[in-house]
């Protein structure tokens, strides 16, 4: 019996057999399977976080046109923002970004801005998945996804 048992210690196997293969590739399915929505759920959280820094900017750059002695027109829905928007004459918002206008990283789509005079409030938003313009500043919207 012991000469068996040292025998089969000192055979030298040349490879996996098929069930150790199979355990091994469900393993590494189901990590994958773990993995990939995490991955993915951060990636699409990092694009949010992204725009609402860029929709902070480009509030930065019209308070600081508006600084300059400029006047923000009074608005009563949300305003495409465009390399002119807010500003019909003269100097755009890009000459205040310094980067170009940037699009929003979760649709690749357009900032927007709505500006009450009376209270002096500058919203930015953008569009989320529904299609619907919610607000990244200055108070983040939680259904922008």
């Amino acid at each position: 019996m012991m000469a068996w048992l040292v025998k089969q210690v000192n055979r030298k196997h040349k490879g996996f057999t098929l069930i150790e293969m199979v355990i091994v590739v469900a393993i590494i399915a189901i990590l994958i399977a773990i993995a990939v929505p995490q991955v993915l759920k951060q990636i699409n959280k990092s694009k949010i976080e992204a725009d609402k820094a860029n929709a902070k900017n480009i509030a930065t750059a019209i308070q600081q046109w508006v600084s300059e002695g400029n006047v923000l027109n009074n608005t009563a829905s949300w305003v495409k923002i465009e390399n002119n928007v807010p500003v019909n004459t003269g100097n755009g918002i890009v000459d205040y970004l310094g980067s170009g206008l940037p699009k929003t990283k979760l649709k690749n789509g357009d900032f927007y801005y709505t500006y009450d005079a009376n209270n002096q409030v500058l919203k930015i938003g953008a569009e989320n998945s529904d299609g619907n313009i919610v607000e990244l500043y200055p108070s983040p919207d939680p259904n922008y996804k």
